[in-house]
């Protein structure tokens, strides 16, 4: 079977899977849904990528994640967890695991190892914004992927968490996959520092064309932007939006490199004054025709009554504008999100800081590829199912 390194150049493509294909039904619950873990939502769209952990290889769906450095893995904590396809790892039982001591470059590359005694075992302990919590080992394993095309590649060693301990919302899922490259033990440096995704309708679960690509697979091509790495996330220089021939007032300066492109959070967040002027556009377009409704209590979430396809064909075209002339288009279908029979909802949403976050609904019928050797990210509008061999 190959195994990735620097001189074997790689090309893997990865299935993704929408959670909502393999949750169990019925949900008693609609505030269970599983969230991403950057931001708090109720209409949570997460990605899955099919991998096996160990030898003998372990089957794992961990969600997708370019706001995590750390991949981890968690033991079975809940009875009725949503991810069961999920098989049970348990790393004393894989004859590739290897653990990892406080003093070890690995370790110290990942966590705060000031109160780890250097011949202690290598601890994580990762809180995301919504106060979920997961804690654990670090320790390096065997990864192996499954490729679109029914192939394997296996990455050796790499570090990754075994959760012993979660809260909130993690308690549903099996794992993340981190995408962040946060050293040279990351898994995407590991893959030549390259990779891109592919995201069709979040409509639809059973869409069988989105794609995760690593390494000389990625897809780097369409408008290209400059990217930095803030606090552990990819952001982006966001220069300006209009709602068709409108455009809307923002502070450039408060805002260069200021926006993340995220797949771990749904919605797109901007920081208040934008998002109010983006809101009062909205309202004028929609509220002579559309009633307004309250949905879960929440006044200040902008919902109307009607069907998202047949009420908004019309809808003028949202552009977000990137530095140095990159350029994203939302239609309706990326600005407004279905909640209920006959009701949507506004898909943007204010931030909690002035930092701007692109989700995952803005980036459907997208190729969104990272080059990390460039330091540039790339937006090609895509009919997914167009990237397949």
């Amino acid at each position: 079977m190959p195994t990735i390194s620097a001189s074997n150049r790689t090309k893997l493509v990865l299935h993704l899977v929408h959670r909502d294909a393999i949750l169990h039904r019925p949900f008693t619950n609609p505030n269970l849904i599983i969230r991403g873990p950057l931001i708090p939502d109720q209409d949570g769209a997460t990605f899955l990528v099919n991998i096996s952990i160990g030898e003998p290889p372990i089957p794992q769906l961990l969600a997708m994640d370019t706001g995590s450095s750390l991949t981890w893995v968690q033991r079975p904590l809940c009875t009725g967890c949503s991810l069961a396809s999920s098989a049970i790892y348990n790393p004393k039982s894989s004859s590739t695991c290897k653990t990892l001591s406080c003093d070890s470059n690995q370790c110290q590359s990942y966590v705060d190892s000031s109160n780890c005694p250097p011949e202690s075992q290598c601890t994580y302990s990762i809180r995301y914004l919504d106060e979920s919590v997961s804690k654990g080992l670090v320790a390096l394993e065997k990864f192996t992927f499954v490729t679109s095309t029914g192939g394997e590649w296996e990455v050796r060693d790499l570090v990754f968490g075994f959760g012993l301990q979660s809260s909130g919302l993690l308690d549903r899922l099996s794992g993340i996959l981190g995408l962040q490259v946060l050293n040279k033990y990351s898994l995407v440096s590991r893959v030549d520092n390259k990779f891109s995704y592919c995201i069709g309708s979040i409509r639809d679960p059973h869409y069988a064309h989105n794609r995760l690509m690593l390494g000389e697979g990625a897809v780097i091509e369409g408008y290209s932007t400059p990217l930095r790495i803030w606090h552990g996330h990819y952001v982006v220089s966001l220069e300006g939006i209009s709602v068709g021939e409108r455009e809307l007032k923002i502070n450039q300066q408060e805002l260069d490199f200021n926006t993340v492109v995220d797949s771990g959070t749904t919605l797109t967040y901007l920081e208040r004054s934008t998002f109010e002027q983006m809101r009062q556009e909205v309202m004028s377009l929609l509220d002579s025709h559309l009633l307004r409704v309250i949905v879960n209590d929440n006044a200040d979430r902008l919902c109307y009554r009607g069907d998202l396809g047949r009420d908004l064909g019309g809808f003028p075209m949202v552009t977000l504008r990137l530095a140095e002339g990159a350029e994203i288009y939302l239609d309706a279908e990326s600005v407004f999100r279905r909640v209920a029979d006959n009701v949507f909802c506004m898909a943007v949403d204010v931030s909690v800081s002035e930092v701007n976050i692109i989700g995952v609904l803005a980036q459907q019928y997208y190729n969104i590829g990272f080059d990390l050797n460039a330091m540039r990210i790339s937006f090609m509008s895509i009919e997914c199912e167009l990237l397949d061999d």
